[in-house]
């Protein structure tokens, strides 16, 4: 099999587009050939390791497998991360939520100082993403990622690591429990909490790619039906009594659930809250303000 009969075979399952992007990824990041080199044949030049390492690759994608974990890394906010199965794989959403955040804690100094609370909490942080982007825009701050998963926070330590964002630490911390963790009150009061938990109802399953569904963590993905804001209840119990007043909370949300998520957050005494869409116009962030 060559490229251009793997983007054929990925075609039916992806899109003609997709496809394409997804084999010149490989090519460019796993063997070293641009766009421009695949045109004047230089994929015929490949060693037979090569060759023997572009079947497996191939094989793991025509099962369905996403381009993230068979390369082993996801581009996210400007910076690599490497991602497992055990980790989401980051989206663009989570980048707008990261931006939404640092733009609000850049245009209030109020938040910036260690005395008033200058500490950054981010909920269910899996890979990392979200927490170690903070860190490397604010390296003034010290940011705390948790996240039930010691699989997750193995990822997320490397990942801190091969960035060198030496202002974070991650925990092991069950979010549902009630009790603030020892863990986190040296740091407490926060200035910022962000939180990427899980939202997915159980019955929403039905309509996901088969990409998402068959290969990212369920345990990152998925809430029972009958209680889909079990977190944010938790989130914002928790929010409410380690925010610095005046502090913000950032989440994403289940689009089908933005209003229940808002009157949640309004019933745990929080105020200026705000929803913001996604690329398709879907609501899928909000901001609160702990009063």
């Amino acid at each position: 099999m060559n490229y251009r009969e793997l983007i054929t075979q990925l075609t039916p399952q992806r899109g003609a587009g997709e496809a394409r992007a997804i084999v010149r990824l490989v090519m460019e990041e796993r063997f070293g050939l641009s766009q421009v080199d695949l045109l004047l044949g230089k994929d015929t030049t490949l060693s037979a390791d090569d060759r023997k390492d572009f079947e497996k690759i191939a094989l793991r994608l025509l099962r369905g497998e996403p381009v993230q974990y068979v390369l082993g890394f996801a581009d996210f906010f400007g910076h690599r991360f490497r991602v497992t199965n055990d980790v989401l794989i980051p989206r663009p959403e989570t980048e707008e939520l990261v931006r939404w955040a640092i733009g609000e804690f850049a245009d209030d100094d109020s938040l910036k100082t260690r005395e008033q609370g200058g500490s950054i909490l981010d909920l269910c942080t899996g890979s990392g993403c979200i927490a170690t982007s903070l860190a490397l825009a604010f390296p003034q701050m010290h940011v705390i990622g948790v996240d039930i998963s010691e699989r997750a926070l193995a990822v997320a330590r490397e990942n801190a690591a091969s960035l060198s964002a030496t202002n974070i630490e991650f925990f092991k911390q069950d979010i549902l429990r009630p009790a603030i963790p020892d863990s986190l009150s040296p740091y407490a009061p926060f200035s910022i909490i962000t939180a990427n938990p899980p939202y997915v109802r159980a019955s929403e399953s039905e309509s996901m790619e088969a990409t998402v569904l068959d290969h990212e963590p369920h345990l990152a993905l998925f809430v029972p039906d009958e209680d889909p804001l079990r977190f944010y209840r938790a989130i914002a119990d928790l929010a409410s009594r380690v925010l610095l007043p005046g502090g913000r909370l950032f989440v994403e949300i289940n689009a089908a659930l933005f209003e229940e998520t808002r009157q949640l957050f309004l019933s745990y005494g929080f105020g200026d809250i705000c929803l913001r869409n996604d690329q398709f116009g879907r609501s899928r962030m909000l901001r609160a303000t702990c009063d």
